[in-house]
């Protein structure tokens, strides 16, 4: 029974088009980060039926996009539910002011990274229920830098050496300063600055901020310039565990991206590794 939920809740009655059909295709929308980004979803609807008109925007996960991961925004009985998200409160609202005319699209204000993923439009009007999947890429692309590294988790053993990836990409117009740091954020959501540890301003580094790091973390590349502000922190110890952010900054454009390290002790590794020798 739980299962059938899941399945109904998810897909409703599939691309059912008696009357109710959604215009616009599947499709990936890509925008920069910071930007206003516009999730098209078009229908139209049998003009011999009046019946009550739901609007749903979900967020999907899964390998296929088949769970329900969030409610995004409702549109039911004429009235508005855009406060159901969280993470996008304030940031999501429909673009018509008429949206029975057939225009259930939404735009998403001060797009994050985190904000990539796929979105469900659902239209319902008994009988009929439809839904279109629309493809969000949010780019760290402003203005002349764009970091390539996607948002990611890095596990190692302690007391070995942790690599932080960190690759850019430069306009060649633009021969302007280049500044990168590194920082160790806290906080529920990641919004406080712990601490800055390694920096490089001007083609000079600066990598003695971090008294429990100093002489353990560097930059890997020779020519940062070239697009690489990876690091290492050599010695990795448990209490390196944490949220690392690594920002590039050139002229008017500035982009960031968040790197998990979680460090794993010795006992813990050996009983892991014991433990998959014995399956």
């Amino acid at each position: 029974m739980v299962l059938l939920l899941g399945f109904l809740l998810l897909w409703g009655v599939p691309d059912f088009t008696g009357s109710v059909n959604i215009t616009t295709p599947e499709q990936t929308i890509q925008e920069a980060q910071g930007e206003t980004v516009h999730l098209p979803c078009m229908f139209v609807l049998n003009r011999e039926d009046q019946g009550p008109l739901d609007i749903e925007w979900l967020r999907l996960s899964g390998p296929n996009d088949q769970v329900v991961d969030r409610v995004v925004i409702l549109y039911s009985a004429d009235k508005i539910s855009d406060d159901v998200y969280p993470d996008l409160k304030g940031r999501v609202h429909f673009t018509s002011h008429d949206i029975r005319s057939g225009d259930a699209s939404i735009n998403v204000t001060n797009v994050q990274l985190s904000d990539a993923g796929t979105y469900q439009c659902r239209v319902k009007e008994n009988p009929g229920t439809v839904n279109r999947n629309i493809k969000l890429a949010v780019t760290g692309f402003t203005g002349s830098v764009n970091i390539t590294t996607p948002e990611q988790t890095i596990q190692e053993a302690q007391g070995k050496t942790a690599h932080l990836p960190c690759m850019f990409a430069l306009s060649p117009d633009d021969e302007g300063p280049l500044f990168i740091d590194w920082m160790q954020l806290t906080g529920p959501e990641n919004e406080v600055v712990n601490r800055m540890f390694i920096v490089n301003l001007a083609d000079k580094i600066y990598d003695d901020f971090y008294q429990d790091m100093k002489g353990r973390v560097k930059f890997t590349s020779n020519d940062i310039r070239s697009g690489d502000a990876s690091i290492n922190i050599s010695n990795v110890q448990l209490s390196d565990t944490g949220t690392y952010q690594c920002g590039v900054f050139q002229g008017s454009g500035a982009v960031k991206t968040i790197i998990q390290l979680t460090v794993v002790g010795r006992k813990c590794l050996f009983s892991l590794v014991t433990f998959t020798a014995s399956l």
